[in-house]
């Protein structure tokens, strides 16, 4: 059948118009003047921890949440950036700057020996001030509490999100038989063995990969971690890393695990290991996962976290520079879905094919 042009471009107009484009969310950071400064990398995962939970607050279809590096590009550089005001007005010209709809600030800083933090959310057309929060706590980990608390209810006053978290199923299903503690894989590479187990229909290592691919670390440079919690792997080296007859698990074979143990509510604690894990932030193990906080390193060479915090990557892309992972926390049950830069350090749990 020959359709005119005209119909043609009716249609196609017709098409688009029923599309709605995503909106751009743009979360800046800046340092409030202080006793003393904070490490960039620690401005950097408070940040990062926001543009997680903005992730899973946001319908993917209607918003956009930039990353770190799609934000200098459009600054032009890293120290415009970070060179940013204060005042509303200033903000939203910011974000009509750099194309984003939304902003939001993150003012951090150091006073009377505890930290503090200021998060403003602005709708940049209209200038104005969707809510805010503010708090105090004696370090990184109780900022990060206040953010894990306070942020769900700010980006919530963005249209389209959901306000409550995902609902819990009222019991966990029983887990399938878990492969026996004699269960093992061999990696003929380098004769390293990894326990294995079974959860549901999927088959994981129960260990963190500790390959020593090019370009991956210990903790610290120091083999005593990679014995403890495996190596940590940039994104690109991570995709190619687990040995044959295994993968990088996507995005959507995480999500099967998480459905698996009851949710991301639970997955904390059924799949965190029953020890090492500091200020009493262990799990109960339940399916034999063992997850272990691996902590992680920066592009800067620094390394953060361990004993406190896990990090996993995921094969699944979110944008041109950053991808997936599931990461774990010493709090009980916590568990997050996020997206990070591609060049972060992380660990690595490899899926059997």
């Amino acid at each position: 059948m020959h359709l005119s042009p005209l119909f043609v471009l009716l249609l196609f107009a017709f098409v688009a118009y029923g599309q709605e484009e995503q909106k751009r969310l743009a979360i800046l950071n800046t340092e409030d003047n202080g006793e003393q400064e904070l490490e960039y990398t620690d401005l950097l995962y408070l940040t990062d921890r926001l543009r997680e939970i903005a992730v899973k607050m946001l319908p993917e279809d209607k918003y956009f949440v930039m990353t770190t590096q799609s934000i200098i590009d459009k600054m032009g550089s890293k120290e415009n950036a970070r060179k940013m005001c204060k005042e509303a007005t200033c903000m939203a010209e910011i974000g009509r700057k750099i194309s984003a709809e939304y902003i939001g600030q993150a003012r951090l800083g150091r006073f009377g020996g505890n930290l503090t933090i200021s998060m403003e959310l602005y709708h940049s057309a209209r200038g104005n001030l969707l809510g805010s929060f503010t708090g105090r706590a004696k370090d990184v980990f109780g900022l990060e509490a206040i953010i894990n608390e306070n942020a769900p209810q700010l980006f919530a006053k963005m249209s389209g999100t959901k306000a409550s978290p995902v609902s819990v199923p009222a019991s966990v299903p029983a887990p399938a038989p878990i492969a026996s503690a004699a269960s093992s894989f061999k990696d003929s590479r380098d004769n390293n063995t990894y326990k294995i187990v079974k959860i549901g229909n999927q088959t994981w290592m129960a260990e963190n990969l500790n390959y020593n691919a090019s370009g991956s670390k210990c903790y610290n440079n120091s083999e005593s971690y990679c014995q403890k919690y495996g190596r940590l792997y940039d994104w690109n080296t991570a995709k190619t890393a687990c040995p044959r007859g295994w993968h990088l698990p996507s995005k959507d074979e995480y999500g099967k695990l998480d459905d698996f143990v009851g949710g991301t509510n639970t997955a904390g604690k059924f799949l965190k290991a029953a020890s090492g894990w500091n200020n009493n932030g262990n799990g109960n193990d339940k399916f034999g996962f063992s997850a272990l906080p691996g902590g992680y390193g920066s592009s800067d060479g620094g390394f953060h976290h361990v004993d406190n915090y896990g990090y996993w990557w995921s094969s699944s892309e979110y944008g041109r520079y950053s991808a997936y992972r599931r990461d774990m926390g010493y709090r009980e049950g916590v568990y997050y879905i996020g997206n990070i830069g591609m060049s972060i350090l992380q660990s690595v749990r490899c899926l059997q094919d």
